[in-house]
């Protein structure tokens, strides 16, 4: 079964939806006049994962349809493209002037995510020139941080549906996983990037899938009851170790997962087995 329905399925556009809908709201950007498109690039094909307009859309085809231009050049770099006025920047002017025929006068495009054969990006559409400042450029970043760690899950589960029977044990790996990250948001006040990587570790911990890790947190002891080999430690009560990873900010997360564990140092850094859920 081809990854596509996973890619392209609704519990992706919604999330996409959400997150980015909080990160307009942090810029005004609907105030602005700007807009948004959420692409994916795999097996040198585009999909357009969810917009804001449908003129964002449509200019994100327009955009994806070019052999080069700012989102070629965001993904093959990883940095951000800047094109504060497309009627004087002279780097692709087959693009610029087919970007003026949907009303777009600046634009940016940020790589997110670049994970095996699968790429993806953010563009944000403006009608008017110079319209993103270096506030925005600073807000950006940290929007496609917490992107980019949902996104990697997501192009997971995807290349697992090439090789799954079925594309309802698909989508309800991306529903199940959305929902343990929401309610350890919720229950424990993990950021969504800690709550991520609170699933990664459960999931390696007791030798589960993704999937059966936030299962046993949405339903508590349900990955005991499923055929497969034997987990021991999943109880039914508030997950161990929820505490460490609420500490934890995002940039720590980041060191945390790029600096190896010094020998002898696993039993120090084993989950704490008391934790206290958050009260109303």
């Amino acid at each position: 079964m081809p990854p596509e329905p996973v890619l392209d399925s609704k519990d992706v556009e919604t999330y996409l939806w959400e997150v980015t809908r909080d990160f307009m709201t942090d810029i005004k950007g609907e105030r602005r006049g700007i807009a948004w498109a959420a692409t994916l690039f795999r097996l040198g094909k585009a999909h357009t994962l969810a917009a804001s307009t449908e003129q964002a859309r449509e200019a994100d085809r327009e955009q994806c349809s070019f052999a080069d231009g700012p989102v070629m050049e965001a993904l093959r770099t990883g940095e951000f493209v800047l094109l504060s006025d497309l009627s004087r920047d002279r780097r692709w002017p087959g693009y610029s002037n087919a970007a003026a025929g949907h009303g777009v006068q600046s634009l940016l495009s940020a790589p997110i995510v670049s994970e095996g054969g699968t790429s993806a990006a953010i563009n944000l559409y403006a009608a008017v020139p110079h319209a993103f400042t270096s506030d925005d450029l600073v807000r950006i970043r940290s929007y496609v941080h917490q992107v980019a760690r949902t996104l990697r899950v997501v192009v997971h589960v995807a290349e697992r549906a090439e090789t799954t029977a079925g594309i309802a044990v698909v989508q309800s790996s991306l529903v199940l996983v959305d929902l343990a990250v929401r309610s350890l948001m919720n229950e424990y006040g993990l950021s969504r990037e800690g709550a991520l990587r609170f699933l990664q570790t459960q999931a390696l911990h007791h030798e589960l899938d993704l999937r059966d890790a936030a299962l046993n947190v949405v339903v508590p002891g349900a990955a005991m009851d499923r055929p497969g080999p034997e987990v021991s430690g999943l109880r039914q009560e508030p997950p161990d170790g929820v505490e460490d990873f609420r500490l934890l900010a995002p940039a720590e997360l980041e060191q945390e997962s790029e600096t190896p564990p010094a020998a002898g140092a696993a039993k120090k850094q084993r989950p704490r087995s008391t934790v206290r859920r958050r009260t109303a």
